[in-house]
């Protein structure tokens, strides 16, 4: 089955949620704090309820909106806080096919609900008892068109009817004391899937008694210990003895499946690659009036860091390892099931670095998604997919009404869509702004020579400089590294295309060797010159740029005024008695350039080509 819709009425700060639709495989429940969010989590949990050491059942004392519960009292019992909406699969409609026939369920979907005065789970749906008797007889042997009948109870008449036949007498009285709509209630109830519930509760604690998750009911486990539990049963000994004789049987045992959540970890987990997880038993004594030297094992759950060789309980890691390690134990249980599950996460990654959410939103798409649903809470932006924000839902604490949730986003508050405002903002950054292949360049000046020398070069049958790059003007060297390593922080692919100055970019040369822009990213206009020094107006030939000077109102100058060496604009600006806007005659070649395009010699078409190669060889 898969879950379709929601809605939560008379729970907590939620009168009436309104059905809202949940997405076939995420969806994002978003709103500010104390919006209802983890109300509504709540109250989704305990339709089919996995023991996860939260309470699974209904208490009108603490659940049931106090404002309204003098005035309620007598109705609360029969008050349904939750119905859900399930679509039946194939599978699911070939189970009940199986037993009772292609024809005895009507629809295609089962509503299931819970109410404040019953432990019990009410199911909806719509059934053809008489369609079920029929394939029965069918399969007995007994031709059910014989039997002409409108409902169940006229065909049980007319195979009782039928003395000449035992079969059809026998039949009759079987089906007379059945009820054929439980029997294909059961068979969804047991179909339907189970809700799994995680939050900062659940995670793992330094140390836990062996003892207390074997032998104490899952129902009355705290939040971290069911965790606990789910990594003994990883590791196959969630029902082993523990004694100090079976200490390295069992030490192996966990040590297998740390080694395994720890490879799961480091597939997902980018923030420190150097820790490693430590599982070991600890056997203590806990005497008893017949035994006073009676031992208990003690799981102890500890962290090394390779680095700086030390060990630490989970305690002594940040909040966000603590919250991802325990977030993979909890699910190992149930990564390998067939039947379909629904994982509810409240504020998942509420302490994770950005980089890391968006980690755990892949691990949500990569390993959860594909089996089971999954309904987190959120407010954070980096919990938001701009490209899926179908998969959001708005709650809001609306005035009187209590909590809303809603599909149509854009309809709620301001503060409500902001994070859906501000991943929508990193995207377009990310993505329309700056594009996924970056080209850093000094100032706006190399961005009009590139792209009308680009230009030039298609026009004349060349290669021009990919499309796919966007060229970004940094405004001056000094503020390159800072793009750098903004940029680097993203998935992007960033290039710097360098002028070379004399003694000076020390600082852009180690960008490369720290890592911060890949192999060959860092490219020089000397490479394309093969002089020591270049700037992009090297390229161009000496004489036409000064030609350019002249008719862009800069200056008049003469290739015998300037002193030969070293870059030209340097030249210039030392016969111009200071620096001029490099700029300036960039602007007037894009407005009015005149004929002065057509006079760019085959040698400058030339060098651009270089540059073009090299640096569309790195796309």
């Amino acid at each position: 089955m898969r879950l379709l819709s929601a809605h939560v009425t008379k729970y907590k700060s939620i009168t009436d949620s309104t059905e809202f639709d949940l997405a076939g495989d995420v969806t994002a429940l978003v709103g500010k704090n104390e919006s209802g969010k983890t109300a509504a989590l709540e109250a989704l949990y305990r339709i089919q309820p996995l023991s996860s050491g939260h309470t699974t059942g209904f208490n009108e004392l603490h659940d049931y909106p106090r404002r309204y519960r003098s005035r309620d009292r007598d109705s609360i019992p029969g008050t349904t806080p939750i119905r859900a909406r399930f679509e039946l699969e194939k599978a699911d409609v070939d189970a009940v096919a199986d037993r009772f026939g292609p024809q005895a369920l009507k629809g295609a979907t089962v509503q299931v609900s819970r109410q404040y005065g019953s432990d019990s789970v009410f199911y909806n749906f719509s059934t053809d008892e008489l369609a079920a008797a029929r394939h029965l007889a069918d399969r007995a042997g007994l031709s059910a068109d014989r039997y002409p009948a409108t409902t169940k109870e006229e065909f049980v008449a007319a195979l009782r009817a039928d003395q000449d036949a035992e079969a059809a007498v026998s039949l009759a009285q079987d089906l007379d004391e059945r009820d054929l709509e439980a029997e294909i209630r059961k068979v969804l109830h047991a179909r339907s899937p189970h809700f799994q519930y995680f939050d900062e509760y659940n995670v793992l604690p330094d140390e836990v008694s062996i003892e207390r998750l074997q032998k104490v009911d899952e129902d009355k486990l705290e939040p971290e210990e069911r965790t606990a539990l789910a990594l003994l049963r990883l590791a196959g000994v969630d029902t082993a003895e523990f004694t100090e004789d079976e200490y390295e049987s069992r030490k192996a045992a966990l040590e297998a499946a740390a080694n395994e959540l720890t490879d799961q970890l480091f597939e997902y987990w980018h923030q420190n690659q150097d820790l490693l997880v430590e599982l070991d038993i600890d056997y203590r004594t806990e005497p008893t009036p017949q035994n006073a030297h009676r031992t208990v094992p003690w799981l102890k759950i500890r962290i090394r860091n390779q680095r700086h060789r030390v060990t630490l309980g989970m305690g002594g890691r940040s909040k966000g390892f603590i919250w991802f390690f325990s977030f993979l134990v909890a699910f190992s249980e149930y990564t390998n099931t067939a039947q379909r599950r629904i994982i509810l996460l409240d504020e998942p990654g509420l302490n994770l670095h950005a980089k890391a959410q968006a980690d755990l939103l892949r691990y949500i798409e990569e390993r959860l998604a594909p089996h089971h649903q999954v309904i987190y809470t959120t407010h954070s932006l980096f919990m938001i997919q701009p490209t899926k924000l179908d998969r959001c839902r708005t709650v809001e604490d609306v005035n009187n009404d209590g909590t809303k949730i809603s599909q149509d986003i854009w309809k709620a508050r301001p503060d409500t869509v902001y994070p859906l405002l501000g991943a929508l903002g990193v995207d377009m950054t990310q993505t329309l702004v700056i594009g996924p292949h970056q080209l850093l360049v000094e100032g706006p000046s190399d961005v009009v020579y590139l792209t009308i020398m680009s230009d030039l070069i298609r026009a004349n049958g060349g290669r021009p400089l990919d499309p796919r790059w966007t060229v970004t003007p940094a405004g001056g060297l000094d503020k390159v590294p800072a793009f750098v390593s903004l940029f680097g922080g993203s998935h992007l692919s960033v290039t710097v295309l360098m002028d070379v100055a004399a003694g000076a970019n020390q600082r852009l040369s180690r960008l490369a060797d720290r890592g911060l822009l890949a192999s060959g990213h860092l490219v020089y206009l000397t490479e394309i010159t093969g002089t020591s020094e270049a700037d992009i107006e090297d390229l161009f030939d000496v004489s036409w740029y000064l030609k350019l000077l002249r008719v862009s109102k800069v200056g008049r100058f003469t290739k015998t005024q300037l002193n030969g060496g070293g870059r030209i604009v340097k030249q210039v600006e030392a016969r111009h008695g200071g620096r001029y806007d490099h700029y300036q005659p960039a602007n007037h070649l894009m407005r009015s350039p005149g004929n002065l395009i057509d006079q760019i010699d085959e040698a400058t078409r030339s060098r651009f080509q270089d540059l073009f190669d090299r640096l569309n060889r790195l796309l």
